[in-house]
């Protein structure tokens, strides 16, 4: 079956698609891709350009599971973004995550548009026609197209667009209110041979609820299933501007309560901390200013010294607040955990892993930061 031909082209001037006198505001810029090969190259030019990695997203068709919804799936997401073409900017991308939408096949996505596809309900269609307050009017509409048509796409291409990135094609786009982000993004596609390019203005609120989404982790619903995620942690490693925070325990020694040496912490895990107005905050430094301790990265050595291997441990079985961490926890314990990844994303299955190892609650599920 051949592919349905492109829907016309809306808004701009027929030089310059992103011509305008107003304001500034959300626009989102999007491109399909005939291979993934073009599409990594194209992904790989944005990231050389300093586009901001919060306003990129992508959806690219993983595999057809098994007709039967029964049969289960399970995917380790850091491996699958090792074995595909986004291996070169896996770490990059913000809010990657494995989804099995009612197809049932499983999708690769990330960015503003992958967060929100996570959380669309089938009885929630989103708006259409670039305008907020509109819904499709097609209630059996798809996941894919009801995402796309809450940035601003109009119900014609976001159909079209779905059913090409079904057919295996993929998807790049990037949000941003900076028409010359957007305009880069465009010559970006061009260079890199997008065989459709379209572009949308996208209401406020929905960039304002994706990037909140891109720092809290997917919120799943309805019949999109969330397979795995990249979990929304930060590297102090990869994160300068955290240095010298209360938070940095690089250079520590970590021993276990009895005072047996563990090893050294060459890292931390945290995440901000999302906070609702009025919230009485928890009183710890790290806190107030907004960020939580969720791994401590403790590099233990092997027999006799040799073959050191990196262990994250729940920051709940971390006491920090001495010189010395003192980890609840053994020496054969620690040594016999699951080991970390340092090249690959951590995803939520990698953190059920180490929790279900340690025995500590999933901090992502208890909503809880510290130990009773």
């Amino acid at each position: 079956m051949s592919a349905p031909a492109p829907p016309r082209r809306r808004g701009g001037n027929a030089t310059d698609p992103l011509h305008t006198d107003e304001p500034d505001f959300p626009r989102t810029i999007i491109a399909l891709f005939d291979d993934t090969i073009d599409a990594e190259h194209a992904l790989t030019a944005l990231r050389k350009s300093d586009q901001p990695s919060e306003g990129i997203s992508v959806i690219l068709r993983e595999r057809v599971l098994d007709p039967d919804p029964t049969v289960q799936y399970e995917t380790v997401l850091s491996r699958v973004i090792a074995s595909s073409a986004l291996d070169a900017v896996g770490s990059w991308l913000q809010g990657l995550a494995s989804l099995i939408l009612p197809d049932r096949a499983s999708y690769l996505v990330a960015g503003p548009i992958g967060a929100v596809l996570a959380t669309i309900r089938d009885v929630r269609p989103g708006p259409a026609n670039g305008e907020s307050g509109d819904v499709m009017a097609d209630d059996s509409s798809r996941q894919l197209s009801r995402a796309l048509a809450a940035f601003g796409f109009h119900q014609d291409e976001s159909g079209y667009l779905e059913k090409r990135v079904v057919a295996g094609s993929p998807l790049i786009a990037v949000t941003s209110s900076q028409v010359g982000t957007v305009r880069a993004a465009h010559k970006t596609f061009s260079a890199f041979d997008a065989v459709h390019v379209g572009l949308a203005r996208t209401d406020s609120s929905i960039h304002k609820t994706a990037l909140r989404l891109l720092l809290t982790g997917p919120d799943g619903g309805g019949s999109v299933v969330i397979a795995d995620a990249i979990a929304p942690l930060r590297r102090l490693t990869s994160d300068g501007g955290w240095r010298n925070h209360s938070i940095d325990l690089r250079g520590r020694q970590a021993s276990t309560p009895r005072g047996e040496s563990l090893g050294t912490i060459v890292d931390v895990l945290f995440e901000n901390k999302v906070t609702q107005d009025g919230d009485n905050a928890p009183h710890s430094a790290a806190n107030r200013r907004g960020v939580v301790i969720r791994y401590v990265l403790v590099s233990v050595g092997g027999f006799l010294g040799m073959g050191k291997s990196r262990i994250a441990v729940p920051a709940v079985l971390a006491d920090t607040n001495g010189w010395i961490v003192n980890i609840d926890t053994t020496r054969e314990e620690l040594r016999a955990a699951p080991r970390f990844d340092n090249l690959a994303p951590l995803s939520r299955q990698d953190e059920v892993t180490i929790s279900t190892y340690f025995e500590v609650p999933f901090y992502w599920l208890s909503g809880n930061d510290k130990r009773d």
